[in-house]
């Protein structure tokens, strides 16, 4: 450092002017005392104590009415299995006999087979979401039974 910069600061340098108190008065923040952020740390730690407290409760609460409650078995039939399906320029009604030949249903309400419904697709899903699709395409209301 040159002489004149530590004369600069030797005339203007003022006890506390480096004090970080001061400088964030000077800026208009109050500095908080180490009282006032106990007290915050104390509130948060209260509130997660209440929280996991709440929480642990409900937890108990849902496992006993869980309990309590029927256990209901689920059948899982084959209008669940997802297959993949495909067809080129097929008439509709060699399309539904390859959907009941791959997937062991039965098609019904098919329209009528004097209407010429050709489809070319790429399928992949189970047999109630394919005639959903074809019923979309086509604008009919064919639905799949079980066998």
């Amino acid at each position: 450092m040159e002489t004149k910069d530590f004369d600069f600061v030797a005339r203007y340098y003022k006890k506390g002017s480096f004090n970080k108190d001061a400088a964030w008065a000077r800026l208009g923040i109050t500095t908080v005392s180490w009282w006032s952020r106990f007290r915050v740390a104390a509130a948060v730690a209260a509130l997660l104590v209440v929280s996991a407290s709440a929480a642990l409760i409900y937890h108990q609460y849902q496992l006993n009415t869980a309990k309590n409650q029927a256990v209901e078995s689920v059948d899982i039939t084959p209008l669940t299995e997802a297959k993949v399906i495909d067809f080129e320029n097929a008439s509709l009604t060699e399309i539904v006999r390859e959907i009941e030949m791959v997937y062991n249903v039965n098609i019904v309400n098919l329209p009528d087979p004097t209407l010429d419904y050709n489809l070319s697709l790429h399928f992949e899903g189970n047999p109630v979401e394919l005639i959903d699709a074809i019923n979309d395409i086509l604008g009919t209301q064919m639905n799949v039974v079980e066998k």
